[in-house]
């Protein structure tokens, strides 16, 4: 029989104390997903994570206009990933345009 590898992934990264790395690809990956839930879907398309470094999100937004908007609702961001990565693993969301 065989297994996805959706399935095995989280137990192979955990074995090997991968689990942080996949959650924070995670975020790259569902961006747009989890943004839409969060925000609205006006929000999907407008930005994208750029990189994640010394606790710090760096959010790359479409324009200025965009990057003020989720600046705006960077508390209601940040809540979100803490939850996703765990409460020490991010600090700071930084958007730019």
């Amino acid at each position: 029989m065989w297994t996805s590898l959706h399935q095995i992934a989280p137990q192979a990264a955990s074995r090997l104390k991968l689990r942080d790395g996949l959650r924070e690809g995670e975020i790259f990956t569902q961006w747009d997903k989890q943004i839409g839930k969060e925000l609205g879907a006006i929000f999907i398309k407008k930005a994208k994570p750029l990189s994640f470094k010394d606790k710090t999100l760096v959010i790359d937004c479409l324009n200025s206009s965009w990057a003020s908007e989720f600046n705006l609702r960077r508390e209601k961001i940040l809540t979100w990933l803490k939850e996703k990565l765990g409460q020490n693993k991010i600090e700071r969301i930084k958007f730019i345009s």
